[in-house]
């Protein structure tokens, strides 16, 4: 048994830690746990794929496989000159466009076929033929019967990726719980009560995430479209210095503009998920 004098000795040698630094402490520490940890991951994934990039650098001659230095130099003139600025900008006006023109549809496609029969049979067909026919084909018929314009290029990159969407918000509205609307109608909770409280937050998640998936195809159709028909954008200058085999060039425009797309991805729509959806315990985790 230890002596009460050595007890009260050895309390007396413990560091006294302020209740200010334990709370800012226990902050911190719950602030790694939230995101720390994930943006650690995020980190050691960015530099694995710089690193295999060095490798496949080192292995291939620099006109096919430029090193990420040699990229970033020629990503800083670019940025420098001021011209790659242009052909973002025309870009993502047209990604806007396109995205906006193709969830406005797949909205009223998904709505319809989920709350009605008649329509769920009548464009089940139409919804499963586009997906089933290549983009390419869409793409080249769009071009060939409206013209090689802006608006033929909105149209090429919208249309592909509406049955898409169409499907998740279909099975968004297929998947609200009817059970929730029948005991909110028992409460005698109004119309507008019911769609604010008991509808809209189980079509949120699948709104949100059919808009990160639409914009992460439409950007990718937009870049296909300008190589193969317009005369502006990142993807037509990418197709030009792949003309005059110019790799350099190439992967710096790419870089560009995923670093923007990663940017609306991760930092501006995934905050947003966050910030909307805090309740959800899988986020919670994250």
């Amino acid at each position: 048994m230890s002596h009460p004098v050595a007890a009260v000795s050895s309390l007396a040698d413990r560091p006294i830690i302020p209740a200010a630094i334990g709370r800012n402490a226990t902050r911190s520490k719950q602030w790694f746990d939230e995101f720390g940890g994930d943006y650690v991951i995020k980190a050691s994934s960015v530099l694995v794929l710089i690193g295999l990039w060095f490798v496949g650098a080192t292995i291939l001659p620099p006109s096919i496989m430029p090193s990420p230095p040699a990229v970033a130099r020629v990503l800083w003139d670019d940025m420098l000159s001021g011209e790659i600025w242009g052909d973002v900008a025309i870009s993502m006006a047209r990604i806007v466009l396109a995205f906006c023109l193709a969830m406005s549809i797949a909205v009223i496609l998904g709505f319809a076929m989920g709350l009605s029969r008649v329509a769920e049979r009548f464009f089940d067909v139409w919804v499963v033929g586009c997906m089933t026919l290549p983009s390419l084909v869409l793409i080249l018929t769009i071009y060939l019967v409206v013209g090689l314009n802006e608006r033929a290029a909105v149209l090429a990159s919208a249309i592909p990726v509406v049955p898409y969407l169409t499907i998740n918000i279909w099975d968004g509205i297929k998947g609200i719980d009817q059970k929730l609307i029948d005991m909110s109608k028992a409460y005698h909770a109004t119309k507008w009560h019911i769609i604010r409280s008991v509808v809209a937050p189980q079509l949120a998640p699948i709104m949100l995430a059919s808009t990160r998936f639409g914009l992460g195809l439409i950007w990718k159709l937009v870049l296909f479209v300008e190589l193969i028909g317009r005369g502006s954008g990142i993807g037509y200058k990418i197709e030009f210095y792949y003309q005059t085999f110019n790799m350099s060039e190439i992967l710096a425009h790419a870089v560009l503009f995923m670093l923007i797309m990663l940017f609306i991805e991760i930092v501006l729509l995934g905050g947003l998920e966050r910030r909307l959806f805090k309740w959800r315990p899988a986020l919670r985790r994250l």
